[in-house]
């Protein structure tokens, strides 16, 4: 009866631990969907129309550059992964063969299996990509069409060398 009475006591415990483990891990993996979601929030507000009007044109140039990168590798991965998920299609395709009792069918039906959902996430994947570069790309455009002809009227202080003090000015800023 000792023995039971330690087996039970063995599994309860385990059960206890699990259950606290799959809390742990139930947390952690809210915790780290908010900040991915905290994070992509701060990084569309940087090219948010507010943001990308005060940007300066080296700025701007850096933003467009990062923007096109974006849109470059969406369209890689989108590419790749629909090649990869038609190619997980093919090989199912080719392993339908069920005489066949080798037991290297269902590692190829397990490859076939991870192409196609692996491809399939890639094509979803690199295909949001794709849109946020090609919308951060109009929203920068849009900017620097707007921004053709740019005048600037700022107050001004300078130092007179021949009057000894600070006289008030206005500064003209053309930018073109």
């Amino acid at each position: 009866m000792a023995i039971n009475h330690r087996i039970s006591a063995c599994y309860f415990v385990t059960c206890i631990v699990n259950q606290k483990l799959t809390t742990i891990k139930t947390h952690l993996i809210i915790g780290s969907i908010l900040l991915l979601l905290a994070y992509s929030g701060k990084a569309q507000s940087t090219y948010s129309l507010q943001n990308l009007k005060q940007a300066s044109r080296e700025e701007l140039h850096v933003h467009y550059q990062k923007s096109l990168n974006l849109q470059r590798n969406g369209e890689i991965t989108a590419l790749t992964g629909g090649i990869v998920g038609l190619l997980g299609i093919l090989a199912g395709a080719a392993i339908t063969d069920n005489n066949s009792s080798n037991g290297n069918s269902n590692v190829w039906g397990i490859t076939a299996a991870t192409m196609l959902v692996g491809g399939s996430v890639a094509t979803v994947v690199g295909f949001s990509m794709y849109m946020t570069g090609a919308s951060r790309i109009n929203r920068i455009n849009e900017i620097r069409n707007a921004e053709l002809l740019r005048l600037e009227l700022t107050p001004n202080v300078f130092y007179c060398g021949q009057l000894r003090n600070y006289q008030p000015g206005i500064t003209l800023r053309v930018s073109f």
